[in-house]
């Protein structure tokens, strides 16, 4: 099951968003559902979204490190602050 399809959210994976909702809006529900039409479209965007989370993951990682690092030197100033105090 994939989350809802809004373009905003997924941007990486545009293309196989537009895809599956052109196919599910061009087939019958009785051929989606029960013939397996638009399944190689949720598979691929199934991929996609697994690479997105991926990648997601990776640029909150290095926020992460990034706010760490500004911490950490907030935190040693305010200490050289206090000792010259």
């Amino acid at each position: 099951m994939h989350p809802p399809l809004t373009l905003s959210k997924h941007p990486l994976c545009r293309q196989n968003v537009q895809n599956l909702q052109k196919c599910h809006n061009t087939n019958p529900w009785y051929e989606k559902w029960f013939l397996g039409k638009c399944n190689r479209e949720k598979w691929e965007l199934d991929e996609c979204l697994k690479l997105q989370k991926i990648f997601k993951a990776r640029e909150n990682k290095e926020k992460g490190e990034k706010y760490k690092e500004r911490l950490k030197e907030r935190q040693l100033f305010e200490k050289k602050k206090k000792r010259n105090e």
